[in-house]
């Protein structure tokens, strides 16, 4: 409250710029997979290719669609036959595989590139950059700059009280002398 202004602290952005509309795209591209029973799995890979551009990406998303598309069309022809235990196992273990890896690999790369990318957060204008100084301006423009003086001598007033305080330590000396003599000399 006193003293010179100090530039005010810049609050830190969060450690995940994720607005609530990508966390609804998340929840949204998730569930797509998990409740389409894997038939949607390559949705949330086709959202990750289109959003981070690596080829890697666009290579998961081919071999997710693939493998979707070859699951169902399979249960899709032999949909009449009575499958066998172990194809059934197989069958399903399948689809829990490629709708379990799918999503955890849409939302951990998500998220990961999201930090990464350093999207600025909402509350902060585009371009801001956390590193520059902000100066406080003054809130009294019409105050007169605080100056800071020199260290100076000691004035009249303080010669005055140390004589008095001299002539106070003399008095109770004179008078300690006197009495001290009855205390047993203390």
């Amino acid at each position: 409250m006193y003293g010179p202004p100090q530039a005010p602290q810049v609050p830190q952005p969060p450690k995940s710029p994720v607005s609530g509309g990508r966390i609804a795209l998340l929840v949204l591209f998730s569930a797509l997979a998990l409740l389409s029973c894997g038939f949607l799995a390559w949705a949330p890979m086709l959202r990750l290719a289109v959003v981070t551009r690596r080829a890697l990406d666009w290579v998961l998303f081919g071999a997710t669609f693939l493998l979707s598309a070859g699951l169902f069309t399979y249960a899709g022809v032999t949909g009449d036959e009575e499958p066998t235990t172990a194809e059934s196992f197989i069958g399903v273990g399948v689809i829990v595989l490629l709708v379990a890896g799918s999503i955890s690999y849409y939302l951990v790369t998500e998220i990961r590139h999201l930090d990464r990318s350093g999207a600025a957060p909402a509350y902060l204008p585009a371009g801001y950059d956390h590193g520059t100084a902000v100066t406080v301006p003054n809130p009294n423009p019409y105050a007169r700059p605080v100056v800071p003086q020199p260290p100076t001598a000691p004035g009249p007033r303080i010669d005055q009280v140390r004589a008095e305080l001299d002539e106070l330590s003399d008095l109770l000396r004179k008078d300690t002398g006197n009495t001290g003599e009855g205390e047993g000399g203390r």
